[in-house]
């Protein structure tokens, strides 16, 4: 599923943008900033329904390579 400026509410009742997706196998990641605070950003996991934060070891070496490969074009 593409979330590229897609709304997304979390947990803390805030809601945020996707400013930027990555696909890595069947796992989905997303970049996202508060729609009231753009400087509120965050990375986060789509596995199925659910929301979840990224393992700190798989964001660093798999993740945050793609992100920054995608922002700087």
């Amino acid at each position: 599923m593409d979330y590229n400026n897609k709304k997304i509410s979390l947990d803390d009742g805030k809601t945020y943008i996707v400013i930027e997706q990555v696909n890595i196998d069947e796992n989905v990641y997303l970049y996202i900033a508060n729609s009231e605070n753009e400087e509120d950003t965050s990375f986060i996991e789509i596995r199925g329904n659910e929301i979840l934060s990224i393992d700190p070891d798989i964001f660093n070496e798999k993740v945050f390579p793609l992100f920054k490969e995608k922002l700087m074009k």
